[in-house]
């Protein structure tokens, strides 16, 4: 009689950077390797992710690196698989990366995110046997259960792993609807919210400003601050530096962001150019602002503050702008919220649900574009697949 046991079987649902990478790490494990996606094809939210600027991390060291992050769990994730780590990953794929002037790491000159992602799939090889275009609708008892084209589909697993995504690009299978199944199972869950995601102002900021972009201004909230350029547009702003301050625009009550229109000038400076002008419009005009700027600062700075040197420059240095709210989540980069981080352990899994792990955006971390999120997802599914993989290899 054989005494050769049943080999074991781990279902990965979600063909992202955080189920990939899983699987990447139970290449060598003696175990079936099975990867389920709800799409017709994998890595859908990666694909349109490129389509803006496709910058897959960033160059900036660990100890910066994961100080963009809001959470202490994603934190030790990523210090597990850095920066350096998934670049050094890229290359072993055959994808050579360059560096940009800001920093962020892309691949080479005209490599386009398909060729990123049929090259992991190569990697990958036959040690995956996909399912795609099935659908998770339960899972329990070392049982999941999909359903695909009208049919339903059973698969047994010994370890699960979700990668279900957050609540933005719904097109892309990223919908949050998988969020009833986890609360039916008593995980808890904190609600999405837009992240990365444009700002709503008041109607009375928008006349004369859509299509417009302030250059080099540093925007400023709650603590949070970065500089670059602003683009306007019929709804509010746009843009790297409003992105970067979401997360202090959502801790804010009454919801305020602070533009410096000159960060690199001192205000005294400022209120000396404007005290040597003929009028203030003058001396605005010689201080280049933009006709955003100039359009606000005439508009809601009072007439005294306007016309007093000193008072103006402060305005130029530190103008308040109030937030009507975020762009609807379906639209935004990514959203914040999800799988509460209390719900699981270090390496993602989950409490209340033995041998099921959480990876990826599904789960509540928060971290500006440039690089971070995609490094958040590779990360976090590292540290499930090399999880189980010392599970299955003890």
């Amino acid at each position: 009689m054989s005494t050769n046991k049943p080999q074991k079987r781990v279902v990965i649902v979600g063909g992202g950077p955080a189920g990939l990478m899983a699987a990447t790490q139970l290449l060598a494990s003696d175990c079936e390797l099975i990867l389920v996606d709800q799409k017709a094809s994998i890595g859908r939210k990666f694909l349109v992710a490129g389509d803006g600027g496709f910058n897959l991390t960033h160059s900036e060291t660990i100890k910066s690196f994961v100080e963009k992050y809001d959470s202490l769990w994603i934190k030790n994730a990523v210090a597990q698989f850095t920066n350096t780590d998934f670049v050094a990953f890229l290359h072993e794929l055959g994808i050579p990366t360059m560096i940009g002037s800001s920093g962020k790491v892309f691949p080479e000159e005209d490599t386009k995110p398909i060729q990123v992602l049929n090259a992991w799939k190569a990697h990958l090889g036959d040690r995956v046997n996909y399912h795609l275009g099935w659908k998770l609708e339960d899972f329990q008892d070392g049982i999941a259960h999909f359903s695909a084209e009208e049919k339903t589909h059973t698969l047994s697993y010994d370890y699960l792993v979700l990668c279900l995504g957050g609540k933005s690009w719904s097109v892309t299978g990223s919908d949050g609807t998988w969020e009833t199944l986890l609360k039916s199972k008593e995980v808890p869950i904190i609600p999405f919210t837009s992240s990365n995601s444009g700002l709503e102002l008041y109607d009375n900021w928008l006349p004369e400003i859509d299509g417009q972009i302030i250059k080099n201004v540093l925007v400023s909230c709650k603590g949070f601050s970065c500089h670059g350029d602003v683009v306007c547009t019929k709804y509010g702003l746009e843009g790297k530096p409003i992105y970067a301050v979401n997360r202090g625009v959502r801790q804010d009550e009454r919801p305020a962001i602070t533009i410096d229109f000159k960060p690199q000038m001192q205000v005294d400076k400022i209120a000396q150019i404007l005290k040597k002008a003929k009028t203030p419009t003058q001396g605005l005009k010689e201080l280049k602002l933009s006709p955003v700027a100039l359009f606000w600062l005439k508009t809601f700075v009072s007439k005294e503050a306007y016309n007093d040197s000193k008072k103006l420059a402060q305005h130029i240095k530190a103008f308040k702008v109030g937030i009507k709210g975020f762009r609807p989540i379906d639209e935004v980069i990514s959203t914040a919220g999800g799988v509460a981080i209390a719900a699981i352990d270090e390496f993602g899994e989950l409490l209340n649900q033995s041998k099921v792990f959480c990876a990826g955006e599904m789960i509540d971390w928060d971290a500006p574009t440039g690089g971070y999120l995609i490094q958040g997802c590779v990360s976090s599914g590292f540290v499930a697949g090399k999880r189980i993989a010392n599970q299955l290899n003890k």
